[in-house]
């Protein structure tokens, strides 16, 4: 059942990029999404929105407030940023999760890419102006 219509909604993408949370922490901390919505920028996966009173809330645990002292200063400045929330309305195709506390969230540990090992180059066999080898007639008749 989706909450008060006045809700404002916070996206995951936000939660990431201005408050500096991680996908760990989200699927951690948060859990499932409360709604979910096409993404405008192609066939990606949609976007998640979760309820800025459950992510206030979730900023209050412990393990939250240990995570943020470890941040180094690149990441630190973005804690003090307003956070752009939107209200339910604003957001086109919003479809709500029932109840986002009873779902079980599966994450995937990411997968690091292999790079493959480039071949030895070989070097080229040395050029000589004149072969030293005779030359072979080729009759057509």
């Amino acid at each position: 059942m989706p909450p008060a219509p006045a809700t404002p909604l916070v996206s995951a993408s936000d939660l990431k990029r201005q408050r500096g949370w991680t996908e760990g922490l989200i699927g951690g901390l948060l859990g499932a999404p409360d709604a979910l919505a096409p993404n405008p920028h192609g066939f990606r996966s949609p976007m998640r929105f979760f309820a800025e009173d459950r992510v206030l809330e979730a900023e209050r645990e412990v393990m939250f407030g240990r995570w943020a002292q470890r941040l180094e200063g690149d990441r630190a400045w973005r804690r003090n940023q307003p956070t752009r929330s939107r209200l339910p309305a604003e957001i086109e195709h919003l479809e709500w999760l029932q109840d986002p506390r009873t779902i079980a969230l599966f994450l995937a540990p990411r997968v690091p890419r292999r790079r493959r090992r480039r071949p030895e180059p070989v070097p080229p066999p040395p050029v000589t102006r004149y072969p030293m080898a005779p030359f072979e007639v080729l009759r057509l008749f």
